[in-house]
């Protein structure tokens, strides 16, 4: 009896055990569904503030020695040395090359032979002249006073008119005599008598000078096209020189650019083939007029090349600032959306998407001025903007978040 009633209390513990999983899961059958979470749009951000805005123009020019000079000679000639070479530096006053003098020392030595004896003759004729001068006042001077005296007794009945006439006569061919003197030693003693002798003696003194040929400037040798024994003449450059501490590149822009630029705007020149980090260029020159082949306006901006490693002839890219606004309210310019034909951005409040109207002006590709409708500090969505409407969920996921 004792087994029976063990069983018995086993088996009524299994039915109250079922019992109650079986009410459980009853209960856990009636329990209402978790609530499904409400939905958002992931958006990035950027908080309104003032900003500088610049619009730039890239060119591209070539790269010209600020100066490029051809040297010939002033006189031609056989060219005796040449002192450089392609690539060499040289400084103004340096000795290029001399072309022979033996000509240019015979026409000299003439000329300053014939200048010479010019110049004896002119001051002979000029010592000469002042004598002349004063023995004809003095010859004068006593055939005055002798007319003078005759005319006297004339009057006084002591002298006849034999006398007097004499007497007026010798003064007047006494006149007529030292004046031709006077004359001839005045032409003959006059500067202009010595003028054409001493622009020959100048000519030939600069001739045989100009035989020695010196750099104008400071550069490097670009090209020598003379050799010794050669004939140098002006007709072709002999050596030519390039100045490469200074170099510019020369740029054309169109009509709705050139009234953006000023003389002596600072611009950025990048030379790809010297570096890829960019130098201070410097507009010098706009021209007034356009080109009557292209329509375009040339311009001259020069840098500066201490090392010398910008050669002429690369290519420069020129970035020229054609507006800048500084301190204006900006965002960046993909915020601004256009829907039902108006200009929009959507800004985040209180977790939710809303449109502002707003006007805006200077566009640099990256930012836009905003010239109304937006206040300082507005999170204005710029990432997510083409994907939400007024009233969305958003949930700001990157960008500022003020």
């Amino acid at each position: 009896m004792k087994k029976v009633k063990g069983i018995t209390s086993k088996i009524m513990i299994l039915f109250v055990v079922l019992t109650g999983l079986s009410i459980a899961a009853g209960c856990s059958a009636d329990k209402p569904a978790t609530a499904v979470e409400e939905k958002y749009i992931p958006v990035e951000v950027e908080v309104a503030g003032k900003k500088t805005l610049i619009n730039t123009a890239v060119l591209s020019g070539k790269v010209s020695s600020d100066t490029d000079v051809s040297v010939v000679p002033k006189v031609p000639g056989k060219v005796q040395s040449v002192n450089v070479k392609v690539g060499d530096t040289v400084h103004e006053g340096e000795v290029l090359f001399t072309l022979d003098t033996t000509d240019m020392s015979n026409t000299y030595q003439l000329a300053e032979a014939r200048y010479q004896n010019s110049k004896d003759q002119w001051d002979y004729a000029k010592t000469s002249l002042e004598r002349t001068k004063v023995l004809a006042a003095e010859k004068i001077a006593n055939a005055q006073q002798t007319l003078a005296n005759t005319k006297a007794l004339f009057d006084a009945g002591a002298a006849s008119k034999v006398q007097l006439d004499q007497a007026e006569l010798g003064l007047k061919e006494l006149e007529s005599t030292f004046a031709g003197q006077l004359e001839q030693w005045s032409v003959q003693a006059s500067d202009s008598s010595l003028k054409l002798v001493e622009v020959q003696l100048a000519q030939a003194r600069e001739a045989l000078d100009n035989a020695t040929v010196t750099a104008p400037v400071s550069g490097i040798v670009s090209q020598v096209n003379v050799q010794v024994g050669n004939m140098a003449t002006s007709a072709q450059a002999a050596v030519s020189l390039t100045n490469t501490s200074s170099v510019f590149s020369s740029l054309s822009v169109a009509e709705n650019l050139v009234n953006r630029l000023t003389k002596g705007q600072g611009v950025k020149v990048t030379v790809p083939s010297v570096s890829e980090n960019s130098l201070v260029g410097k507009i010098e020159h706009i021209s007034p007029a356009s080109d009557s082949k292209t329509h375009l306006y040339p311009l001259k901006i020069t840098l500066e090349n201490p090392d010398g490693l910008i050669k002429p002839g690369m290519f420069a890219k020129v970035e020229l600032t054609t507006d800048e606004k500084a301190d204006v309210m900006a965002v960046k310019s993909e915020a601004v959306v256009l829907k039902n034909e108006k200009t929009i951005v959507y800004v985040v409040q209180e977790d939710k998407a809303v449109a502002k109207e707003v006007a805006t002006g200077l566009d640099t590709g990256v930012d836009i001025e905003i010239l109304q409708g937006l206040d300082q500090g507005d999170q204005v969505i710029v990432k997510g903007q083409t994907l939400v409407d007024v009233g969305h969920k958003v949930k700001v996921v990157g960008g500022e978040k003020s």
